[in-house]
C-alpha cells in the first residue's frame, strides 16, 4: 500500500514538470518577437544644415596717376626774350602712370569679376588760343591762334606692358571737336585676359598690364607781333588739357 502511493505521487510529479518546462520556452520566444518589432528609441527623423565659407579678394579697378593739373612751357634758354621772332616754348609732364589693382597701391591682388577688363586714356582740349597778359594787366598784344603756332603733344612711352597700344603724337591746330581725342595709350579688353597672359588674381605671381609714360609739349610765341609795353613780362594761358580714363567692357 504504501509502495504504491509513493510510485504515483512520483508520476504526477513528473507529468507536472514537462509542461511548465514548456510555459517557460514559449515565454522566451514571445519575449524575442517583441523586442525586435519595437525596438525603435528616439527621434525618428532628424534634421541637418550644410554651411561653407569662402573668402573673396578685391575687384579689380584701372587708376590713373601722375598727370600734372599744370604745364609750364618755357624757351629753352631762360636768359632768352622775345624780339619779335618766333620765341619756342616746351614743356613736359612726366611719370603717367595707368595701372589695376585691387586698391590705390599698384599691384594688389584683385579680380575683375567679369566687369571692366580694357582701358583707354584720352586727351582733349579746351579753346584754341594762346592768350597773353601782363602782371596786373589785361595785355593781348601777344596772343595768338593755335592755328597760327600749334600746341604739339609728342607722348613717349617709358614702361608700357606689351598688350598696349600708344599713339605718340598731337597737333592741336583748332578747337577741340567730338572725336578728336588723343589716345596715347590703350588696352583692349581681349589682351587683358585672366587666362592669358595677366593674372592679377593669381595667388602666387600675380601679373599686371601697366603703363608709364610721359608727354612733352611745345609751341612759339610768333614772330612779328608788337607787344604793347616792350621790356614788360608776359605770361601765356593756352588751351587746357584733360585726360581722361574711359574703361572698356
Amino acid at each position: 500500500m504504501n509502495k504504491e502511493f509513493t510510485m504515483n505521487k512520483r508520476k504526477i510529479a513528473a507529468s507536472l514538470a514537462t509542461p511548465f518546462a514548456a510555459l517557460l520556452m514559449l515565454a522566451g520566444v514571445q519575449s524575442s518577437v517583441s523586442a525586435f518589432a519595437t525596438g525603435i528609441e528616439g527621434t525618428a527623423d532628424t534634421d541637418a544644415t550644410t554651411a561653407a565659407s569662402a573668402d573673396s579678394i578685391l575687384q579689380c579697378g584701372w587708376r590713373i596717376t601722375g598727370v600734372d593739373s599744370a604745364i609750364t612751357l618755357a624757351n629753352p634758354d631762360p636768359d632768352l626774350e622775345y624780339t619779335g621772332t618766333d620765341f619756342e616754348l616746351a614743356g613736359t609732364d612726366t611719370g603717367v602712370k595707368v595701372y589695376l589693382s585691387g586698391d590705390a597701391n599698384e599691384s594688389t591682388r584683385c579680380s575683375f569679376y567679369n566687369d571692366y577688363k580694357g582701358a583707354q586714356v584720352k586727351v582733349s582740349w579746351d579753346g584754341a588760343e594762346f592768350v597773353s597778359s601782363r602782371p596786373g594787366v589785361p595785355d593781348t598784344s601777344l596772343s595768338w591762334m593755335v592755328s597760327e603756332k600749334p600746341l604739339n603733344v609728342t607722348y613717349s612711352d617709358a614702361s608700357c606692358a606689351a598688350a598696349w597700344q600708344t599713339q605718340s603724337d598731337l597737333t592741336i591746330a583748332a578747337a577741340f571737336t567730338s572725336g578728336n581725342e588723343l589716345v596715347p595709350a590703350a588696352i583692349p579688353s581681349t589682351a587683358v585676359d585672366e587666362a592669358a597672359e595677366y593674372n592679377p588674381a593669381a595667388k602666387t605671381s600675380p601679373t599686371f598690364p601697366s603703363c608709364g609714360f610721359s608727354a612733352s609739349f611745345s609751341t612759339a610765341v610768333p614772330g612779328n607781333q608788337t607787344p604793347n609795353a616792350p621790356g614788360s613780362t608776359y605770361s601765356f594761358a593756352g588751351p587746357g588739357l584733360t585726360t581722361t580714363l574711359v574703361l572698356e567692357p
